[in-house]
């Protein structure tokens, strides 16, 4: 900046001072200097223009800091627009099949070969997302309401599959094991093309899914909504499944009618962590619904667990991001 500011003309000087806003400038001694520096007619000394150096380093790197918070209000108002159009787009799908909602959800959940047989919650799941997760079985139920409206299928992450995570040949590869060890450490990792984005893919795919998605049946691992049913416009007693809203998804395959291009991802949350939406899927009996007996899609919420009326209130400032 310096040389810069050395190349200058002295007229191209003057100008560049007489630019600076004073009410940028942090502290009354750095200001009183600029508002000498605007007053001089002649050159400027060295010393000056050291001092303008840093005057223009301060102001940027408020700049810097005020960009940021404008990124992360930017994600969230995005955020509420994805949210939007996931609803939008499975209620459509679901208008132009036949009643079924899209299949293939990512299930969040891990097990050693990558089925719903004694599988566990995620490992990468944000803590604010799981904490308001239970893990808990399918029941016969569950099963027969899902499969009415076609939902049967889910990708499940398996410590089956490994990657090399250093890219050094000499070490040995590493299990997508259900900790920062496992999965954690191969998403981190360069040595590889896995991304949080992929993660309930098959390893074609670049991700720790299983090759083959797992059916639902009785008994299954499954996780259930439990924080509160008010937020998302739930009777009290309803039985809220969350699922991911993940690219293997036939909500994303172009073949179908209604089908979406795009997976959206939710930005709020570490790098290894799930960065995908939720569906939750109300499976409770309501004999004066035209519903009853079917699965329906109650809400959308986010990474972090949160409604879109709560990210929209971090749009709105009124909410940490």
């Amino acid at each position: 900046m310096l040389n810069k500011l050395l190349a200058m003309t002295k007229a191209e000087l003057k100008s560049k001072i007489q630019s600076i806003d004073e009410s940028a400038v942090k502290g009354r001694a750095m200001r009183r200097k600029l508002a000498g520096m605007k007053k001089k007619e002649g050159g400027f000394t060295l010393l000056e223009l050291l001092v303008v150096v840093a005057i223009l380093a301060a102001i940027a790197g408020t700049a810097t800091i005020m960009l940021h918070d404008t990124d992360k209000k930017a994600f969230a108002a995005a955020h509420v627009a994805m949210m939007d159009e996931l609803s939008k787009g499975i209620l459509t799908f679901q208008q132009l099949n036949g009643g079924n909602y899209p299949n293939n959800w990512d299930s969040l959940m891990h097990s050693a070969t990558g089925t719903l047989t004694g599988a566990v919650p995620a490992y990468l799941l944000n803590d604010a997302l799981s904490s308001q997760l239970t893990a808990d079985t399918l029941t016969a139920t569950d099963i027969g309401r899902l499969d009415a409206v076609g939902i049967n299928q889910v990708r499940v992450l398996s410590g089956a599959v490994t990657y090399d995570h250093d890219d050094d040949p000499a070490t040995a590869n590493v299990a997508c094991a259900n900790d920062a060890a496992g999965i954690g450490a191969i998403i981190a990792s360069k040595g590889n093309d896995v991304t949080v984005q992929n993660i309930f893919r098959s390893s074609a795919a670049n991700g720790c899914g299983a090759a083959a998605s797992a059916t639902m049946v009785e008994d299954d691992a499954v996780l259930v909504w439990n924080g509160g049913n008010e937020r998302v416009n739930a009777p009290a007693g309803a039985r809220l499944l969350a699922f991911g809203v993940g690219p293997d998804s036939t909500l994303f395959q172009s073949t179908n009618y209604g089908a979406l291009t795009n997976t959206p991802i939710y930005r709020h949350v570490a790098a290894t962590e799930y960065n995908r939406f939720l569906v939750l899927f109300n499976v409770t009996s309501d004999p004066t619904s035209p519903t009853n007996g079917k699965a329906t899609l109650q809400a959308i919420i986010d990474g972090a667990g949160d409604t879109k009326d709560e990210e929209l209130g971090e749009f709105d400032n009124v909410r940490p991001t």
